[in-house]
């Protein structure tokens, strides 16, 4: 999870007491072009000069709301963050979990730079992000230590699933893992591997179902969370 740091955070300051007017943005356009230029060049695009120029300013007014990249990435990571419209709690754990996994998991399809990002403070979006977790988390019956490890959880989950599928590492269209692993296991004594593949229910040449995958690893976390409230 973001490390909290609440005498420095963005949302926080009381702003620049320089003397002289305030440049005409606000922290809304900067997040925003910050945003369109990550989602059309990547996050090497991202730089205090190139910012202030797609605003129309110099980088000496955007040091008025902010101090360098790492606010510039946790301004984005917070837009991108409202962008997601989470569904009423019902109460089913697995239901409300896993919506709330695929609507986050949407926000990494529309926006590929997403899972590089580590904001270093949580603004208000993330914060109702967090604050939505553990309302459908409470049928779990967890503390709140076990509440916030069980977020983390999920969220990892999701980061790392998302930015494998946004790399290409999670698609396998053709089946060429299966194979490659099939022809390496010719070459080696893998006994455990080689009985594994040999099964009739082995994949061979299929391609991967990424939704099963995502959802599968979801249920075993929830597994794991919820199994932790029982004991």
């Amino acid at each position: 999870m973001p490390s909290a740091e609440p005498t420095n955070a963005l949302w926080l300051r009381t702003g620049d007491s320089r003397p002289g007017p305030r440049p005409g943005f606000t922290l809304d356009d900067i997040a925003a072009t910050c945003v369109r230029l990550a989602d059309a060049e990547g996050l090497r695009a991202l730089s205090m000069r190139r910012v202030a120029e797609e605003i129309g300013t110099g980088a000496a007014s955007l040091y008025r709301y902010v101090s360098g990249k790492d606010d510039l990435l946790s301004l984005m990571y917070d837009r991108v963050a409202g962008e997601c419209q989470f569904a009423p709690a019902t109460g089913d754990l697995r239901a409300d979990v896993l919506d709330a996994a695929e609507r986050t998991r949407d926000l990494y399809r529309r926006h590929g730079w997403l899972a590089e990002v580590r904001p270093g403070t949580l603004g208000p979006n993330g914060l109702r992000y967090l604050d939505h977790m553990v309302e459908i988390l409470a049928p779990a019956g967890l503390d709140p230590a076990a509440t916030m490890h069980g977020i983390a959880m999920i969220s990892g989950w999701v980061t790392v699933f998302a930015g494998q599928e946004a790399s290409g590492r999670a698609v396998d269209t053709t089946g060429g893992g299966a194979e490659h692993i099939a022809a390496m296991l010719a070459l080696g004594d893998y006994p455990h591997l080689t009985a594994l593949f040999g099964r009739s229910d082995a994949p061979a040449g299929v391609p991967v179902d990424n939704d099963a995958a995502f959802r599968a690893g979801i249920d075993a976390l929830l597994f794991g969370i919820s199994g932790s409230a029982r004991q």
